[in-house]
């Protein structure tokens, strides 16, 4: 661990600050703050925040991070940026000198940090940059790792404005499904299960997120939840801790050998649980594999190196790191895991993005994968997060290119064979919309009357119905499939339908015909 210590001279120019940055041996940065000899230097360093925001960020100018994680990466000493913003910053301790001294009111020096850093960030006109503030660190830092403090469930809650007293299920929390092995799990808490109150709290007046926030409670401190389920009412007691969410989902293909795993996100959790599926999927006998990445905006890139290195031999490249300074970095697999070697598809679309075309650009590029589907996003940059005022900030650092040296930034990875499914025009997406205002009284009295969740039930409904609709049938197979499954228990619901997903149908034709 390396520690570096710039001087810094305070307002007066005999108080001394410090700004101390702690890198490791491998040029991961982990943190930056400032060191005050005396308190008056403390108070000195606050009116100077600006000059401290100039300073990191020269010292980053001459460093880079990669994408949610910090690297070092030298620029020779090159000087990148050529504006003189020192005079700026005389010009502005200059407005802020005349301001304390002639507004009638305190000024807060915190805000005024807050919003020049905000006004910096903004300046950029860079889509991914963003300052986020200590207020939302934790959803920050839950994003990047999918793992929160709470008793793990998913929930619905009506919004308050909506309650209709004669039916519980509107003012009370509907658990659609505990995750498994959580807390919530483990207390007994079971899907449809109806929660009226946390701790003696009354939910029925609360919103969805301000029940979530509720039932995050303290980690180790146990709350009793009273629970509704059917004519039963009872008290559980919960003890919230540290769960991940289930980013990854695996099954069997029914009828086939092919595995199937989708990846909704890549965490800091997504490696061990798509190591997990692996492992379940090969002890089932899988002869391939679909992997699912439709939706999938990102996250971590070392999670989707991670995933790549299951598929990729030794010392094939992942992607290619490109700096500001003209230096790169190329990612290689390694024989750190277990390899997978195997046929593989891989489902995208328009909502492929970042690290999930990293790892589409790896496996197709390197011969490991087929893409079959829509054309990805496009998002071939990457951003750092640099720690900032007890928050985070991103800005774009990087390019990457895919192994054979494309840049797919605002272009996207084109798949190797393209989804069949009927495209709808805008005429014909606002008739759909339309369909659904006016039929829903419909689609729930047929619900009601065809309650099984069968084909058969899925195209009779298509039937009856495709006289009054102007778009394709198939978004009327597709309407009632949703809704069938929207209705169903967590735990009962399909993680992959061959039968109704006309880009997984492909897949598995692909492969019955490839094997």
């Amino acid at each position: 661990m390396n520690v570096n210590v710039f001087p810094f001279a305070g307002n007066d120019g005999r108080k001394t600050c410090r700004l101390i940055l702690r890198v490791s041996e491998t040029g991961h940065l982990f943190t930056g703050f400032f060191f005050c000899t005396t308190l008056n230097a403390m108070k000195e360093m606050k009116k100077t925040a600006l000059t401290g925001i100039v300073l990191l960020l020269f010292l980053f100018t001459l460093s880079g991070q990669g994408n949610k994680e910090a690297a070092v990466y030298p620029t020779g000493g090159k000087n990148v940026q050529n504006t003189d913003i020192s005079t700026i910053l005389v010009d502005l301790n200059t407005l802020y000198q005349y301001l304390n001294i002639n507004y009638l009111y305190d000024i807060d020096i915190d805000e005024v940090q807050d919003n020049l850093t905000k006004a910096l960030i903004a300046s950029l006109d860079d889509p991914y940059a963003m300052y986020v503030g200590e207020e939302d660190m934790e959803e920050e830092t839950e994003a990047l790792t999918g793992v929160y403090t709470g008793i793990g469930i998913y929930l619905t809650k009506t919004d308050p404005a909506f309650i209709d007293w004669e039916d519980e299920s509107t003012y009370m929390v509907q658990v659609q499904s505990p995750f498994p092995g959580g807390p919530a799990d483990i207390a007994g808490i079971r899907a449809r299960d109806l929660i009226s109150h946390v701790d003696g709290k009354s939910v029925a007046q609360m919103s969805a997120d301000e029940v979530s926030s509720l039932l995050r409670g303290e980690e180790g401190v146990p709350m009793t939840l009273v629970v509704h389920r059917g004519e039963s009412m009872f008290e559980v007691s919960v003890t919230p801790e540290d769960v991940a969410v289930p980013s990854v989902n695996s099954t069997m293909i029914p009828g086939t050998e092919y595995g199937y795993i989708s990846i909704a996100t890549f965490t800091t959790s997504t490696y061990p649980l798509v190591s997990s599926a692996l492992s379940s999927l090969s002890a089932q006998n899988m002869k391939a594999l679909i992997i699912d990445l439709r939706n999938n905006g990102g996250g971590t890139t070392n999670s989707a190196y991670l995933v790549a290195n299951f598929f990729l031999d030794n010392d094939d490249t992942i992607v290619n790191i490109e700096k500001k300074d003209g230096s790169s970095v190329r990612i290689k697999a390694s024989d750190q895991t277990r390899k997978y070697n195997l046929p593989v598809v891989i489902l995208v679309n328009g909502g492929t993005a970042s690290a999930s075309e990293i790892l589409t650009g790896a496996l197709k590029d390197n011969g490991k994968a087929v893409i079959i589907g829509e054309n990805t996003f496009g998002k071939g940059v990457m951003q750092d997060v640099l720690p900032w005022n007890k928050g985070a900030i991103h800005f774009t650092s990087a390019r990457y290119l895919t192994p054979e040296g494309n840049d797919i930034n605002e272009i996207g990875i084109h798949p190797d064979i393209k989804s069949e499914i009927p495209e709808m025009n805008s005429e014909q997406l606002m008739s759909y919309y339309d369909f659904i205002s006016r039929h829903s009284q419909d689609i729930l009295s047929w619900m009601e009357n065809n309650s099984a969740y069968t084909k058969e039930n899925i195209e009779a409904f298509a039937s009856q119905w495709q006289e009054n609709a102007d778009f394709d049938p198939y978004y009327l197979k597709l309407l009632i499939r949703n809704q069938y499954i929207a209705d169903m228990n967590w735990e009962d619901r399909p993680v992959a339908d061959p039968v109704y997903d006309i880009t997984l149908a492909q897949a598995v034709a692909y492969l019955d015909g490839a094997l």
